[in-house]
């Protein structure tokens, strides 16, 4: 299971501004399996490599 914690611009648009909700208030909880994340991993640093490192 993976969290992604929504914030700032990522908030709700009801929540965004001055009077919104802590940072870390809003979560989506993403289920996998290890076997798929190795995949995303894998196809990530693949993506990663036309830009080389500074």
């Amino acid at each position: 299971m993976i969290r992604v914690h929504l914030s700032l611009e990522a908030a709700p648009p009801w929540q965004q501004g001055d009077d919104g909700p802590g940072i870390h208030q809003y979560v989506v909880e993403v289920g996998t399996d290890t076997a798929a994340l190795l995949h995303a991993a894998a196809r990530w640093d693949l993506a990663l490599t036309s830009f080389p490192p500074r």
